[in-house]
């Protein structure tokens, strides 16, 4: 990298480019500074946004922006009927392709091309981390083919959105959407392709008793590295809080099975439910909502404040081998 720099630098049409990159790489490393990288994306979108500002209100909409530790939210209001609203987040991101440190696995459910379109998202590494490693790490992240591992298959969508609305009633707060997706994605490697036909009452069941084995182990395998345990950010107590609700709710729902009388009211008390103004189409599996602020200051680290994260990305797995240098 400092080799391409200094012909950068030595070339006066790439002048531009390198003042660009005299910013966001660290010379002495060659590594990429992650958040004056962040800095740069969220001023382009910044940018943007203010740009077509006068454009949006002349259409009818008011354009609101925020900056985040690791997303850039919009937030798009319906001048003419203010309960039409929309929330965009913004994840800046960079395509890195597979890692010579991956393991690729045969089975059905992933195919060579999986590994190919691995993004780093501009997130530091955790406390546990080297103090070298605040500058320059990113995230690694592959949400594309987790897509389409899940796609196309029968009633595994609103089972997972049930169970994220379970986690929510509980008020499982730092079990990430990521989290729970992952046992999908487990769960679909193992079962054949008829097991997502089944009822959804079934598939629930079935789903949430997984989910508790993890809590139970206090292990939940990344799916692209599973040597890799994403519970890491919990601490034991949150383990063991978290496991002794959902193995309660477990037993409780599961015993429903055998009443034939029981009312929707009392089934539907242990699910944070969408109201009639709330489309659940538009929920993700992917939630980047809600992030912390980052601390501008790359050389301290306020292991409180990421703690306690409310973001997907904020809130993922400490470990040296999730986190990579560019």
């Amino acid at each position: 990298m400092r080799k391409n720099m200094n012909k950068l630098g030595n070339n006066v049409n790439s002048r531009k480019l390198y003042s660009l990159l005299e910013d966001i790489v660290d010379y002495n490393t060659g590594y990429l500074r992650r958040t004056n990288f962040k800095a740069w994306m969220f001023d382009l979108i910044e940018t943007a946004v203010e740009s077509c500002e006068d454009f949006f209100y002349r259409k009818g909409f008011n354009v609101k922006y925020e900056g985040h530790a690791v997303a850039y939210n919009l937030y798009i209001e319906d001048l003419n009927d203010p309960d039409v609203r929309i929330s965009l987040d913004v994840v800046p991101a960079i395509l890195v392709g597979s890692q010579n440190w991956m393991k690729l696995r045969n089975n059905s459910a992933m195919e060579k091309s999986d590994f190919k379109d691995f993004m780093a998202v501009a997130k530091r590494a955790s406390k546990k981390n080297p103090r070298r490693s605040f500058v320059n790490t990113f995230m690694l992240v592959n949400s594309q083919p987790e897509r389409d591992i899940l796609w196309n298959k029968q009633n595994l969508k609103p089972t997972l959105r049930l169970l994220k609305s379970l986690r929510d009633k509980l008020e499982l707060n730092r079990l990430k959407s990521f989290f729970v997706t992952n046992v999908f994605l487990w769960e679909v490697e193992i079962q054949p392709l008829e097991f997502w036909r089944k009822p959804i009452g079934v598939i629930f069941i079935h789903m949430l008793q997984r989910l508790c084995d993890c809590l139970n182990k206090g292990n939940l395998s990344y799916f692209w590295d599973a040597g890799y345990n994403l519970l890491d950010i919990l601490r034991p107590n949150e383990i063991q809080e978290y496991s002794n609700k959902l193995n309660q709710t477990y037993r409780t729902l599961k015993s429903y099975s055998q009443q034939p009388n029981l009312s929707y009211e009392r089934t539907a008390s242990y699910f944070d439910l969408p109201t009639d103004s709330e489309d659940e189409d538009d929920e993700s599996e992917y939630d980047t909502t809600e992030y912390d602020t980052e601390s501008d200051y790359d050389d301290e680290y306020y292991y409180d404040d990421e703690y306690y994260s409310e973001s997907d990305y904020d809130d993922e797995p400490e470990s040296d081998r999730m986190y990579g240098y560019y």
